[in-house]
């Protein structure tokens, strides 16, 4: 049996899934406006089984619950968090990092773009210009 709190790649993948996830969801949510629940299914559809095992998942979600909870402003005292939690935020920083580099924020609404090469933001019409170099 695998110690999930102690395999920081699976963790990594689990929380990366959860981002792309939630990233569709978004989308569909946008675009289902209207729609029959036929429509919603398939719209659905386009969301990626999850491969792992649950216990990856269930782990992630309890980091990114101490993340919300550290950016609310609660401290933990010396000694209360574990070197497993603590390296588990920072599997959740890059996790996060990761994932904000293949979905950036558009510069003048902030919504998520499919991907950095768009040339426009769907949400706001904004155009980019790539940098030439």
């Amino acid at each position: 049996m695998i110690d999930v709190w102690r395999d920081a790649e699976g963790v990594r993948m689990a929380l990366e899934e959860i981002y792309e996830e939630d990233f569709t969801r978004s989308i569909i949510h946008r675009e289902a406006s209207g729609a029959t629940p036929e429509t919603l299914a398939r719209m659905e559809a386009r969301i990626a089984p999850r491969k792992l095992a649950w216990g990856y998942y269930r782990f992630a979600e309890y980091l990114m619950h101490l993340d919300e909870l550290l950016r609310a402003g609660l401290a933990f005292a010396f000694g209360r968090m574990s070197a497993v939690e603590v390296e588990g935020l920072l599997t959740l920083q890059r996790a996060r990092a990761a994932f904000e580099d293949r979905h950036p924020a558009c510069s003048a609404c902030g919504r998520r773009l499919q991907n950095r090469f768009e040339a426009g933001c769907s949400g706001c019409g904004a155009k980019f210009q790539r940098k030439k170099g």
